[in-house]
């Protein structure tokens, strides 16, 4: 029984940190819907997988701050302004997937991480930017 127990449970570990592929893997928006980092955040961020799931969640954090800005920004804007805005964001999000997969070619296990924080960073960084954005 105790057997089958310890199988049962490498077994749910294993598929855990299979599912958990890395950043430098996937885009920005696979990663932090990723369901190996669901909500909520890890108490402790010291395994990789654990950091990876503090990632993931400050991404999804800060991921909502800058669509809620980008929406009220969308609001005030006119057509042709908004059309603008829609264009640059779309370019911003394809740039911020490429350039932060980019820190992760070195490959190893800091290099997920890496291009997470990267992720977090950079969207930060656009949210601050939308709040001065002139049409």
């Amino acid at each position: 029984m105790t057997r089958r127990f310890f199988s049962l449970a490498a077994a749910a570990a294993a598929a855990l940190v299979a599912s958990a592929v890395p950043a430098a893997a996937q885009t920005a928006g696979a990663f932090m819907t990723n369901p190996a980092f669901r909500d909520p955040a890890p108490r402790r961020c010291t395994s990789t997988v654990e950091l990876q799931h503090c990632a993931a969640h400050d991404l999804r954090v800060a991921d909502a701050q800058m669509s809620a800005r980008y929406s009220a920004l969308r609001k005030r804007l006119g057509t042709r302004a908004r059309q603008r805005l829609l264009v640059e964001q779309r370019q911003w999000l394809k740039q911020r997937d490429r350039g932060c997969i980019e820190r992760g070619r070195g490959g190893g296990s800091i290099a997920s991480l890496n291009v997470a924080q990267c992720w977090v960073s950079v969207t930060r960084a656009r949210t601050r930017a939308l709040a001065t954005w002139r049409a």
